[in-house]
């Protein structure tokens, strides 16, 4: 398999991961604390499904790193950002601002002139 297919796919599944895991903690909320909200999110099916799939997200970002350089895969990390504002965005209904916007155009930028290198 490609290297660049670890690299997209561990792009993919930490995003997906930390929407999960924002999802599950999102029904957990902040009405717990101590060990009743540890109890509430070690048996959050939407937390647990979250870490397992960021957990494979991670075996792919090693397997990336086995065939780049650390300097040179590093940058794609940065695609995660945008990933999940979009994710945020369209799930969650969170607000995405033009800052946030300019922001995703300048990761953009970053990595196509990291990626040239």
């Amino acid at each position: 398999m490609s290297p660049y297919i670890y690299v997209a796919l561990s792009t993919i599944l930490g995003i997906t991961g930390q929407l999960l895991l924002k999802r599950g903690m999102g029904t957990i909320g902040q009405s717990s604390t101590g060990a009743a909200m540890l109890k509430r999110i070690v048996f959050s099916p939407w937390v647990i499904g979250g870490l397992i799939v960021y957990g494979l997200g991670v075996v792919n970002w090693l397997l990336a790193l086995s065939s780049f350089e650390l300097s040179y895969v590093y940058p794609f990390a940065s695609l995660s950002y945008i990933g999940i504002i979009i994710g945020s965005y369209f799930i969650f209904r969170e607000r995405v601002t033009a800052m946030r916007l300019l922001g995703i155009f300048v990761i953009i930028a970053g990595v196509l002139i990291s990626s040239r290198s």
